[in-house]
């Protein structure tokens, strides 16, 4: 009797008990669940060297807790610990063994540390519980390709086919594997399917939304330049740097396009990936060669009589006597050589300061033109700012059919 009285207290503690034991669960469940969304999003705005301390307190709290470890492998993974991301997706694939997704990144960890081999045996695990998914079948083929083992390959890549009959990227590797192994048939009509079938080939975001935005402020610049000589009646007279600002933009695409296209499919020639860096190396002396050479002030929708007249006016105004040349007008007290060139059939030019002093000088003979030209005493040509509204019309156009396109 008395032990059966001992195992009902004891019971009736339990019960008793169990309320404030959930509770308690729940809450260190709560605090894990918030510890680990908080280290995701540190690593998801660059900061994941920031996540680990909170990675290591819920794995104190519940170390049993699989998505710990998937966040924890994509902190060393964006920091570049490759291993350590590894060896903690290994702990996510030991907790959640049903899921394709630790194995896929463990495939994806191997493959950093060009340990092919390892990273399709991760893959085939990932593939046997995943069938279906393409990209599973795309980097084991890819694997097999560095490993050189052609069959291999074609035989991954075509089952993606199988599943995704326009996989433009199966299509690709395929035929890279069918040319080394001198199928050039086979491998020339994969590469075709590649490009027919393309949604990586040829497009990314540079060339969707980059691209036209450029394109867009390009002309944006131009229509805005020509209203405004147009509309007021007015020449422009503005810093050279604007349009170095302007070829910059225009130089964009081929400082950025050969990092941004992929592979052509069958491409052979990896080792001369190097030659990516050639244009925009080129690009980068020309762009030097221009901020050297953009000095000065660029005069816009001037009729060249009525400009000169206007410079003649300000250097008396500022009682500054000169020689005048050909192209160049010479200051001697204050030392300053200027170079004026105008092109009066389209009604631009420019004007610079061509010696080493004499830069206080220029400046104030620049504000006195301004002034002039706010007045409005100066002729326009609108030839170009004509020509200039008419090109910005046809830029919009074309990014609005772009965009649409796209």
């Amino acid at each position: 009797m008395k032990h059966i009285s001992l195992r009902l207290i004891a019971l009736l503690a339990v019960v008793l008990a169990y309320p404030a034991l959930a509770q308690s669960q729940t809450e260190a469940d709560q605090k894990v669940i918030g510890l680990v969304q908080h280290a995701e999003d540190l690593c998801d705005t660059d900061r994941s060297g920031e996540a680990e301390p909170l990675l290591n307190e819920a794995a104190s709290i519940k170390p049993d807790f699989a998505d710990i470890y998937r966040v924890w492998g994509c902190a060393y993974d964006k920091q570049g610990h490759w291993s350590k991301a590894e060896e903690k997706y290994k702990k996510w694939a030991e907790l959640n063994p049903h899921s394709y997704k630790p194995f896929e990144a463990l495939g994806e960890e191997a493959y950093k540390q060009h340990h092919y081999a390892e990273s399709n045996d991760y893959l085939a695990e990932a593939k046997r519980l995943n069938p279906f998914r393409t990209y599973i079948l795309n980097y084991r083929c890819n694997n097999f390709l560095r490993m050189e083992k052609w069959q291999e390959a074609i035989a991954e890549c075509t089952a993606a086919i199988t599943l995704n009959p326009r996989d433009e990227y199966a299509y690709g590797e395929r035929s890279r594997a069918e040319r080394a192994l001198g199928e050039n048939e086979k491998a020339g009509s994969d590469a075709s399917a590649a490009g027919k079938y393309h949604n990586d080939y040829g497009r990314s975001l540079f060339i969707e939304k980059i691209f036209p935005a450029l394109f867009g402020i390009i002309a944006l610049a131009l229509f805005y330049s020509g209203l405004t000589v147009l509309l007021r009646r007015k020449p422009l007279l503005f810093s050279s740097r604007w349009i170095f600002a302007l070829m910059l933009i225009c130089f964009a695409p081929q400082l950025i396009m050969p990092f941004t296209m992929p592979d052509l499919p069958g491409d052979s020639l990896e080792g001369l990936r190097i030659m990516n860096w050639l244009m925009p190396v080129m690009f980068v002396v020309l762009l030097a060669f221009l901020w050297k050479q953009m000095r000065g002030y660029i005069v816009f929708g001037v009729v060249d009589r009525s400009f000169r007249k206007a410079l003649l006016s300000v250097l008396d105004e500022l009682r500054l006597e000169r020689q005048e040349e050909l192209s160049f007008i010479r200051i001697p007290s204050a030392d300053l050589d200027i170079q004026v060139a105008i092109q009066s059939w389209a009604g631009t030019g420019q004007i610079k300061n061509k010696s080493r002093s004499g830069q206080e000088v220029f400046q104030q003979i620049i504000e006195g033109l301004q002034r002039r030209f706010a007045l409005g005493e100066l002729e326009t040509n609108n030839a170009t700012p004509v020509l200039y509204i008419i090109l910005g019309i046809f830029m919009l156009i074309f990014c609005g059919v772009f965009l649409t396109v796209f």
